[in-house]
């Protein structure tokens, strides 16, 4: 894996850090990886818009290029939707849409295909734990 780091859009302050440390873990957690094919970064990004996608970790509500390693696809994905939701309707966090692993249906799949792969199945992961432990 490569070492953590921001898209050039994102300024390299404290906050900004921390929130790269704690996505870089859910990403790897995941089973995502940086996108190794080139990204152009987006001109012109503000805080809260942008029309493209950044290479590295681009704050939450910015799309982040990545690559899903259980599935081999490259995604575009927020990290706000990779991350668990918290309130009154809590949620783990969720693969990308079109996954072939995603879903109470593949859970044995997922998780033969975390072992494959090297990976930790994550906590949260509950049928792909039970599947593995079956």
């Amino acid at each position: 894996m490569t070492t953590p780091f921001l898209s050039t859009f994102l300024p390299d302050t404290p906050r900004n850090r921390e929130s790269l440390a704690a996505a870089w873990l859910r990403m790897l957690e995941l089973g995502y990886t940086p996108r190794t094919t080139p990204v152009a970064e987006p001109e012109g990004c503000t805080r809260t818009r942008c029309a493209g996608v950044h290479r590295g970790y681009p704050g939450s509500e910015h799309r982040w290029a990545l690559t899903d390693l259980l599935c081999g696809e490259d995604i575009d994905v927020f990290y706000s939707h990779m991350r668990e939701r918290k309130g009154a309707k809590p949620a783990p966090p969720r693969r990308h849409k079109g996954c072939p692993y995603s879903g109470p249906g593949n859970a044995a799949k997922r998780a033969a295909r975390y072992v494959e792969l090297g990976l930790t199945v994550p906590a949260w992961d509950t049928d792909a734990r039970a599947a593995l432990a079956a």
